[in-house]
């Protein structure tokens, strides 16, 4: 009998099913009957069990739901405490592969029925299905509150011994392009996985391919898999990832953002970027600001989800302004923003009228409470004569793109001085990484160790390009702000909240925990 239970629980593949014109009701009086016969023989009871085994099966294959679950509990009470533990694995693991809309209808019909058994069961399944992080305090409910559970007896303790010791990941592939365009940037991944994995002393195996060729893409995925890859990293490029989205893999990290809501992606830009400088800009109660961007596909794209998200709150104001990305005049361009043109006019206006010379400073608007400046190092270095010249005393913002390209070993550049900026963590402390995409790449290892916290509303703390979060199957990383010093150095941005605001911001630490996100 035990090696019989033990074969259908772990094995799972197809048996000839016997059909049993009998209900399980008529089913189980029967065996109730024969096992309880002083008069029944060794051999009638063990027929009686295979028969309720054969009928159990049937009811499976019939997807009878509750004859499974009662002629399931009817051989649990007729067999020691193994077999019990299979039979309780078996009815879980059955359930648990259901999909969404028919455990749905389940749920109904038992709650119609008031069938506290499939209540029970599907009580467990919905608890095993949310992230490992959330299953702990579910399963000890199950524990308290569910005692009259089968699932009580065996199976709830090792599902919480499992929780408490995971196993950890094993084999790790990594797919990056490592020739053509991308093959730099690929390397410097590869290089921040490699720092991640030697840091933290794994014994985890991993091993790279070569994504280039998108016509063997999927084999080499699945060659990856096959040669014992529990999850995969990469690929990097917007077509790589979708090639792979076809297969509908379960254990991929994609290096990009793809629009495919069952692909767990995780990109090098942070897809919350202009929210996270909304909520900077909210944090220091700014109320108009102006926006200056260059008119690069990229830059310009941010620079407008600045000014939608800014405007959709009342009171907020965001003068949008850009410049050529080719020989910019960038007087003219931050003129624009501060209203220079309407002042020269006005001077002209009175020379014409007056027909005298006229000591002339541009007047430039007082309204704007900072500027957002968007573009890349060296367009923005250079506008810092400007500020001078018309004597703006503006907080002036920066985005993620003027991270220090060499992170914390950066040299000085005394022409970003004053900007704030959201930046990653790696930018502002010394760690071993030198680039930016190595933190990406330490950071996707990060990810993969760290599959069973990672969940909606709690956050890895230790991320090297940000705080590290989960939504549906999409993974973000929160900046950190930083501040170009008086001599050109990348620092940690000072608090510079009026004391009227009292709300108080999260934290961020170095240190390897999680955090529950609180906005």
């Amino acid at each position: 009998m035990l090696k019989q239970i033990a074969f259908i629980s772990v094995l799972f593949f197809p048996v000839l099913w016997l059909s049993s014109c009998s209900t399980p009701s008529k089913k189980i009086e029967t065996v109730e009957k024969v096992m309880t016969d002083p008069k029944s023989s060794a051999a009638e009871k063990q027929a009686i069990l295979l028969e309720l085994e054969d009928a159990i099966r049937d009811a499976k294959k019939r997807q009878a739901w509750p004859d499974y679950i009662q002629l399931s509990q009817s051989l649990w009470q007729k067999v020691g405490p193994s077999d019990q533990l299979a039979i309780e694995y078996q009815v879980w693991s059955t359930l648990k592969q259901l999909p969404p809309k028919t455990l749905a209808q389940l749920q109904a019909q038992a709650e119609t029925d008031q069938n506290i058994e499939m209540l029970d069961w599907l009580a467990l399944v919905e608890a095993t299905q949310q992230r490992p992080i959330w299953q702990k305090q579910s399963l000890q409910d199950l524990a308290e509150f569910n005692t009259g559970a089968f699932y009580n007896e065996h199976l709830l303790a090792q599902l919480q011994t499992r929780l408490e010791h995971p196993v950890p990941v094993k084999h790790v592939a990594v797919l990056l392009p490592f020739s053509g365009q991308y093959a730099n940037i690929s390397e410097q991944i590869r290089d921040g996985i490699l720092k991640n994995h030697f840091a933290h002393q794994r014994d985890t195996i991993i091993r790279f391919y070569d994504s280039s060729d998108l016509n063997n893409l999927q084999q080499t995925y699945l060659n990856a898999v096959h040669q014992g890859a529990e999850w995969v990293i990469g690929p990097l490029t917007k077509e790589a990832v979708e090639t792979l989205a076809a297969l509908k893999p379960n254990n991929l990290i994609a290096l990009n953002h793809v629009d495919q809501s069952h692909v767990r992606q995780f990109n090098f830009k942070s897809e919350s970027e202009a929210y996270q400088i909304n909520q900077k800009l909210q944090y220091n109660n700014m109320k108009r600001i102006g926006i200056l961007t260059s008119t690069a596909n990229s830059d310009a794209a941010l620079a407008s989800q600045i000014a939608g998200h800014w405007k959709q709150t009342d009171g907020h104001v965001a003068v949008l302004k850009s410049y050529p990305t080719k020989n910019p005049n960038l007087r003219k361009a931050l003129g624009s923003v501060i209203n220079e043109t309407n002042s020269q006019a006005r001077k002209n206006n009175l020379y014409w009228l007056f027909r005298e010379k006229i000591e002339f400073t541009p007047r430039t608007r007082q309204d704007l409470d900072a500027i957002v400046l968007v573009g890349n190092t060296r367009r923005l270095g250079v506008f810092k004569p400007q500020f001078k010249f018309f004597e703006l005393n503006l907080p002036i913002y920066g985005t993620s793109k003027i991270t220090p390209a060499q992170l914390d070993k950066t040299p000085a550049n005394r022409d970003l001085s004053d900007l704030i900026f959201p930046t990653m963590p790696a930018a502002l402390k010394p760690t071993p990484l030198n680039t930016p995409f190595e933190a990406f790449g330490w950071d996707s290892l990060t990810i993969v160790m760290n599959q069973d916290n990672l969940a909606p509303g709690v956050c890895l703390n230790n991320g090297m390009t940000g705080r590290l979060s989960i939504q549906e199957n999409e993974i973000d990383h929160d900046y950190v702000w930083g501040k170009y010093s008086s001599a050109g150095l990348a620092e940690k941005a000072p608090d510079i909240r009026p004391s009227n605001t009292p709300e108080t911001p999260l934290e961020e630490t170095g240190s390897d925990t999680l955090e529950t996100a609180q906005n």
